[in-house]
């Protein structure tokens, strides 16, 4: 799989929306990743689908649904030019219900993925239609945590299946363990508090990438 790092935006109001995706485009990344919590999945609340509608850019945008009902959100974000979400499996009591979601976002999205959170079970994910597994490195619904130490260990539980998909990472990131990740079986690396101010995403992000891909 190819290797990434899919720079992340987790903000509250739309002026720092806007400004950390500018600063994004600037920085030479294809993709953004768009964290959407409605204060109900988890505590805190970020801008809204229906409040990035209007903003254009040159970025590919994936959004990250912390969210239960996501289905509410599709139309809002397919006119914002989403073209993967990522879809956590605690929203849904069962896996059928969630097979289901699935599915129904396969008919909004280019790419679907499914997130797990920390102390979520690997199950078999052979049969879902889905382009991605997002492998919770903390708890979501805030920037900044340090990573829990069985996120290593939980991404290979998934390699091992074999599947072909792109397996990313979210949360906790930092120099020091993105090589270990590397190893375990990720390719897509989800950076959000360690990209720093506006000004210093494109000096972290070359330091990040220069870092993921140099020889060990």
């Amino acid at each position: 799989m190819k290797v990434e790092i899919c720079p992340g935006i987790l903000t509250h109001s739309v002026e720092e929306y806007r400004a950390r995706l500018e600063g994004i485009e600037e920085s030479g990344a294809t993709w953004a990743h768009l964290d959407i919590m409605d204060g109900q999945f988890v505590p805190n609340i970020t801008v809204m689908p229906y409040e990035i509608m209007g903003l254009p850019t040159k970025l590919n945008l994936e959004a990250h649904l912390m969210v239960y009902r996501p289905e509410r959100y599709y139309s809002d974000l397919t006119v914002a030019r989403v073209s993967r979400v990522l879809i956590h499996r605690e929203a849904y009591e069962s896996f059928e219900e969630f097979t289901k979601a699935i599915g129904q976002a396969s008919d909004y999205f280019a790419e679907v993925g499914c997130v797990l959170n920390p102390e979520t079970s690997i199950e078999s994910y052979k049969e879902l239609s889905i382009q991605a597994i997002q492998i919770m490195g903390v708890h979501p619904g805030a920037s900044g945590q340090s990573m829990i130490g069985t996120t290593c260990d939980r991404i290979k539980a998934v390699a091992d299946q074999k599947l072909n998909l792109t397996i990313a990472v979210d949360g906790g990131i930092r120099e020091e363990n993105i090589k270990e990740l590397r190893a375990a079986g990720a390719s897509r690396f989800v950076i959000t508090s360690q990209l720093g101010a506006v000004s210093a995403i494109g000096q972290n992000l070359a330091n990040f990438t220069h870092l993921l891909l140099s020889p060990s």
